[in-house]
This record gives C-alpha cells, sequence and structure tokens, in this order.
C-alpha cells in the first residue's frame, strides 16, 4: 500500500498515470520518490533498514532495487559500505542536458499524435503546474512538470530513447528545483508547456521541437551561469539544441 501511495505521488492523479508507461518497477519509482523529495539528499548514505522500514518491503527486494537504480547512475555503489545518492557537478549536468537534447529531439519528431482522451491528461497536468507555480510549491511543481514531459514522449514509438530519457530525468532531478526556485522561471513552466500544447494541436513537429530547446535552454542557461570560468572548452561545444545535436552525433 505504501508503494503505491509513493507512486501515484510521483505520477499525478489517475488521468495521468494512464497515460504513462507502466514498466517501471514501483519499488524503484517509491525509492525515486524519497530522492525527488529531499529525504534522501545528494551524496546522502541510503539507511537499507530504515527505508525498508519506510515502505513496509523486505531486504531482498530492497537490494534489487538499489542495484538497478545504481546501474541507472541514481545511486553509487561503496563496496562494503551500502549506496549513497549521486551527488553530479554543474559540469556532469550539462552533459546531461546535451543527451537530452539529443534524445528528446528524436522522439519529439518521432510522435504519434495524441487523441482526445491523451491530449485532455495532457492540459490537466499542465493545470497542475500552473497551480503548483502559483502557490510556490515546488515540489509539486518538479513532480507535475516531469508529468508533462515523460506523457509527451511516452507517444513515441522510440522506446529505448524514452527509456534513456527517462533515467537520465531521475538522474538529474534532484538539482531541477535550483531552477524553479525564481518565482519568474515558476510561472514560465505553464506558459510554455501552453505553447507546446498549441504545437501538438496543430500536429507541428517541428515548432514542439524548438519550443523544447527553448524550455530546456533555460535550464541550461543557470547552469553556464554556475559554471562561469570553470565552463571548459569541451564543455562548451557539447551540443544543446536539437539542431547541433543532429550535426554532432
Amino acid at each position: 500500500m505504501a508503494t503505491l501511495m509513493h507512486v501515484n505521488s510521483v505520477i499525478g492523479s489517475s488521468s495521468v498515470a494512464t497515460s504513462l508507461r507502466s514498466d517501471v518497477d514501483p519499488l524503484v519509482d517509491s525509492l525515486y520518490e524519497l530522492i525527488r523529495t529531499g529525504e534522501l539528499s545528494p551524496g546522502q548514505r541510503v539507511d537499507q533498514r530504515e527505508v525498508s522500514e519506510r515502505l513496509n518491503v523486505s531486504r531482498t527486494p530492497l537490494r534489487e532495487a538499489l542495484r538497478a537504480m545504481a546501474a541507472d547512475g541514481v545511486l553509487v555503489r561503496t563496496p562494503n559500505a551500502g549506496y549513497d545518492v549521486a551527488k553530479l557537478s554543474a559540469a556532469d549536468l550539462l552533459q546531461y542536458y546535451s543527451i537530452r537534447a539529443f534524445l528528446e529531439t528524436e522522439v519529439l519528431r518521432s510522435l504519434r499524435w495524441p487523441d482526445a482522451e491523451q491530449l485532455a491528461a495532457l492540459k490537466e497536468t499542465n493545470e497542475s503546474c500552473r497551480a503548483a507555480a502559483e502557490d510556490a510549491t515546488i515540489d509539486r511543481l518538479v513532480s507535475s512538470n516531469r508529468s508533462f514531459h515523460l506523457m509527451m514522449f511516452s507517444w513515441s514509438p522510440l522506446t529505448i530513447m524514452y527509456k534513456e530519457i527517462l533515467r537520465v530525468w531521475r538522474v538529474s532531478e534532484p538539482y531541477r528545483a535550483l531552477h524553479l526556485s525564481n518565482p519568474e522561471r515558476r510561472r514560465r513552466v505553464a506558459v510554455d508547456h501552453d505553447k507546446m500544447i498549441a504545437a501538438i494541436e496543430a500536429e507541428d513537429a517541428a515548432k514542439l521541437v524548438r519550443l523544447m530547446d527553448e524550455h530546456r535552454g533555460r535550464s541550461r542557461a543557470l547552469l553556464q551561469d554556475m559554471l562561469g570560468s570553470a565552463l571548459t572548452g569541451p564543455l562548451i561545444s557539447l551540443p544543446q539544441d536539437s539542431r547541433r545535436a543532429r550535426l554532432t552525433l
């Protein structure tokens, strides 16, 4: 029961849940929720006894879930010590944004346009983003924003790329609240999504990709500011939008 409650809180309302692929281990989702909400923070050791009690699961499936998360890069395993939540630098995150630029572009270009029910679910999720931004509930905004994007990506037949996008989002999710701590950035989330929804309704893939580049680019700009003089040549040359991603990779 505890696991199901955590999974529901990650993906939002039931209409949202039915729009996302359900090939992720619910226990992994529950563990990820602990990271997303800050109960387990980057660099923190995972206390397996405490987590097993928190989620009401036995240690054997918990260890399997921890191994899966370590394989995805969400956790880091230290021999004879256990698991820590992965701690990323600004340079690490900039590389993940480059990976996203390539994968998300290909996935969005391949979308099977949604039916009325799917589109309604996407709009409902964006209204959750808008309400969370207005209330300054950053945790809810991060969750709703994630659900919005993954719902769009789930309409693509490129399932391997979709799963890799999911992995990259999971690894970098604890840091997304940094971008949304600014009130103006919070307000822009739902507005950007409104434009994406209009592009989807018009079945305009090129415009949707361009809007996603702009949306993603704002977070990248924040990371560049954080890096400052540490932004070296290899990082500067990384593809960060759809045009450069296609030309480079």
